[in-house]
C-alpha cells in the first residue's frame, strides 16, 4: 500500500493537484480506521480520477461512490465508507441541493465563482451551467451561507430539489469508434468532432490534459478510464475499449456537450 501511494504521488507534477491527492489519501485512510460515512467536498474531473485510484488501494475494505446532483456533471461529491449498506442507500438530498437563478439577472457565471472564491466556498460548490437562467449545484450545510451571500448581492433566486435539477440535467453524448490506434490526436478528434490536425495543434498548444497531467506528445495512447480535457473545446472519457479481430480498437467515449 505504501509504495503505490508513494508511487502515485511521484507521478503528479502539478503540487495543488498533489496536495489534494494528499489529502483525499488521508480521508480514506482515517475510514478505514474508524468506519462511517464520510463526504468529501466537490471534485473536479482530475480530482475524481484520483479519487478513484485512491479507492482500488481499499478494495474489499472500503466501499465508494461520486454523484453531483445532476447527470453528467463535471464536479462531484465523494462519499466514502466501510459499509456497503451506507453507500447503497445514501439520500444525496441530504448533501446536495440546487439553486436556480432567474434569466432576467444579468451575471455571468465566472461573477458567480467570485464571489464563492472570496468567500472560501468553491470546494462546496457543484457543476454551475445556463439552463432557462443559471442553475448550480451546492453541498448542503452551506446552503445558508450561500444563500446570505446571493441576498447580500441582491441576486433573486429559487431552491431546487435533486429532483427538479434533473430536469435540468447536463446533457451527455456516448460516441461508438473504431479507430486503427489508441492515439490521443485521433481519439480526440473523434470524440471532439474535429480534424485529426486540428486536434494536434491543441495538443502541441499545451492546452491538454489527461487525468490532469500535461500533455504534449500527440502519439500518446490512452487507457480505459483516462479523462481527457481541452481547455476552451471540453472533455471527454474513455469507458471502454475492445481489440476487434482485425485488431483495431473499438471505443465507446463519453463527451459532456456544453450548453
Amino acid at each position: 500500500m505504501g509504495q503505490k501511494i508513494d508511487e502515485l504521488f511521484l507521478e503528479i507534477k502539478d503540487k495543488k493537484i498533489k496536495e489534494k491527492v494528499r489529502e483525499l489519501y488521508d480521508v480514506f485512510q482515517k475510514v478505514a480506521q474508524k468506519g462511517g460515512l464520510y463526504v468529501t467536498g466537490f471534485l473536479s474531473l482530475t480530482e475524481q480520477y484520483y479519487f478513484q485510484r485512491i479507492s482500488g488501494y481499499f478494495t474489499n475494505e472500503l466501499y465508494t461512490s461520486l454523484y453531483g446532483g445532476v447527470d453528467g456533471a463535471e464536479r462531484k461529491r465523494g462519499f466514502i465508507s466501510d459499509k456497503i449498506e451506507l453507500i447503497e442507500y445514501i439520500d444525496y438530498n441530504k448533501y446536495l441541493v440546487g439553486i436556480s437563478i432567474n434569466p432576467e439577472e444579468k451575471m455571468s457565471i465566472s461573477f458567480l465563482k467570485e464571489i464563492f472564491e472570496k468567500n472560501v466556498l468553491l470546494d462546496k460548490v457543484g457543476d454551475i451551467w445556463y439552463s432557462d437562467g443559471i442553475k448550480m449545484v451546492l453541498a448542503s450545510e452551506t446552503l445558508f451561507e450561500v444563500q446570505k451571500i446571493l441576498g447580500e448581492n441582491n441576486i433573486n433566486f429559487e431552491l431546487l430539489t435533486l429532483d427538479q435539477l434533473k430536469t435540468y440535467s447536463k446533457a451527455t453524448r456516448i460516441i461508438r469508434t473504431t479507430e486503427s490506434s489508441k492515439r490521443l490526436d485521433s481519439i480526440g478528434g473523434a470524440a471532439l468532432g474535429i480534424s485529426r490536425s486540428k486536434m494536434q495543434t491543441y495538443i502541441k498548444a499545451g492546452v491538454v490534459t489527461v487525468n490532469g497531467k500535461k500533455v504534449a506528445d500527440t502519439h500518446y495512447e490512452l487507457e480505459e478510464g483516462d479523462v481527457v480535457i481541452v481547455q476552451g473545446l471540453g472533455n471527454f472519457k474513455i469507458n471502454k475499449i475492445n481489440v476487434t479481430p482485425k485488431g483495431k480498437f473499438y471505443m465507446e467515449i463519453e463527451r459532456s456537450l456544453r450548453r
